[in-house]
């Protein structure tokens, strides 16, 4: 077989024929990548672009990371996949180390293959330990699109385009949009949003857990310490599991390894994926306490769940986040970027959410009234942003909140280029 895609054109014309994509692109996408470093990519016309979704959440070390590359070049020449019955000793130490890692209160970890599964799979723990079969979820909470884990979706979107309906085991609670308080006590908050959730429990005595991401990847939704504290309390009296979502929250990404931190939250359950691997292949983990899995039975393994070269892989993802400095400079990074948005008193910005670098912008048309800025603005932001060499993606419950997840490794020079680009557009749309 020749090799005839030997220019952009014939490229792009091959990826439009047989490539089946999963959403309408916009303007300007996709994007085909030739080459990626650090916090920038390069396509194959040779232009360059920030890259502000980390190779959508994944990358957190930055592309092409030469620890990383070592370790998965190296796992190849030893050992590439085993049956799932068996083991590698690359995927003992990823194991070994996540759980070092975690909060106390998990003790065992089970591969996967992706951050969907890793969440379906602890559902069916909960389900098993619990002997319950209701699951709660967050309102605007974002789990996964395979069926089981779009049943504990919050987007309707996304629900319908499984074909309805869907299970009806699972259900929502509120969850904390300070900026958009629904009780309308944002300075004086007694976390009264949380005031009918006991109720709700007790109307749903089958609920076996809540799952939930700590902070909300879609639209960088922080919760208040006192929110988490109640939320926790009330689960506890109830004896309802909690399941801690890190797939895009952990590794590093809100400046702690894991997003529970913050809070001093205990999971029973806690996944990983995103990021697990370091950009190599595909894995995931769904760890839990002891007394939580005893009973598990997950009927087999899915077959590349643990895979030697992304766990090598994984496992050096780790060592360099920690030995070079960036989860701290997640930190430091996310507070030098909500201090250069709001710097812009752009009439647009609402709010300004990070917590390390797991961000947001939300815009807004008047900061008065908190009016959505509506989806053809949003459209041509994006454009604007993206014709400058910015890679963002657009999310938040309304669908106006600028996505902001760079790799950790991200300078403030850099995030000065994308305030300098955000800067013109914003002004540039508005005036038409």
């Amino acid at each position: 077989m020749t090799d005839d895609l030997k220019d952009a054109d014939a490229i792009e014309a091959a990826d439009q024929k047989y490539m089946m994509r999963p959403w309408t692109h916009p303007k300007g996408e996709p994007v085909i990548i030739a080459k990626a470093r650090g916090c920038t990519v390069t396509d194959i016309r040779g232009k360059e672009y920030l890259d502000l979704t980390a190779g959508y959440f994944v990358n957190n070390a930055g592309h092409c990371h030469p620890r990383i590359a070592e370790a998965a070049m190296k796992q190849m020449h030893e050992v590439l996949q085993v049956s799932g019955k068996h083991g590698t000793v690359a995927a003992v130490r990823l194991a070994k180390r996540l759980i070092e890692l975690a909060p106390p209160s998990i003790n065992k970890t089970f591969f996967t293959t992706g951050g969907s599964e890793a969440n379906e799979f602890a559902l069916k723990l909960a389900r098993q330990h619990k002997k319950k079969t209701d699951v709660a979820y967050l309102e605007n909470g974002y789990h996964g699109l395979s069926l089981g884990a779009l049943e504990v979706t919050a987007s309707e979107k996304y629900r319908e385009a499984a074909g309805k309906p869907l299970g009806k085991d699972n259900y929502a609670v509120p969850t904390a949009y300070c900026y958009r308080c629904k009780c309308g006590t944002p300075n004086t908050c007694k976390v009264e949003c949380l005031d009918g959730v006991e109720a709700m429990f007790d109307a749903r005595p089958n609920t076996a857990a809540l799952i939930a991401e700590p902070i909300q990847a879609v639209g960088g939704l922080a919760p208040p310490q006192k929110w988490w504290d109640r939320m926790d309390q009330i689960r506890r009296k109830k004896g309802i599991m909690f399941i801690a979502d890190e797939v895009q929250t952990g590794l590093g990404r809100t400046g702690k390894m894991f997003a529970v931190e913050h809070y001093g939250l205990k999971p029973d359950v806690m996944t990983g994926g995103k990021g697990l691997s370091g950009g190599v292949g595909s894995l995931a983990a769904t760890m839990a306490s002891s007394e939580s899995c005893k009973d598990f039975f997950g009927g087999t393994t899915p077959t590349s769940g643990g895979n030697a070269v992304s766990a090598a892989a994984g496992l050096a993802l780790i060592d360099t986040i920690v030995s070079e400095g960036m989860i701290e400079n997640a930190a430091k990074m996310g507070r030098y970027f909500t201090e250069a948005a709001w710097d812009l008193k752009d009439p647009w910005i609402g709010d300004v959410r990070f917590t390390g670098l797991l961000g947001g912008i939300e815009l807004v048309k008047n900061t008065a009234t908190k009016e959505i800025l509506g989806k053809s603005e949003m459209a041509k932001v994006k454009d604007g942003l993206h014709e400058m060499g910015m890679l963002i993606t657009v999310s938040g419950l309304h669908g106006n909140v600028l996505r902001l997840q760079p790799p950790l490794s991200i300078t403030s020079a850099q995030i000065d280029q994308f305030i300098s680009a955000l800067r013109k557009t914003l002004q540039s749309v508005r005036q038409g």
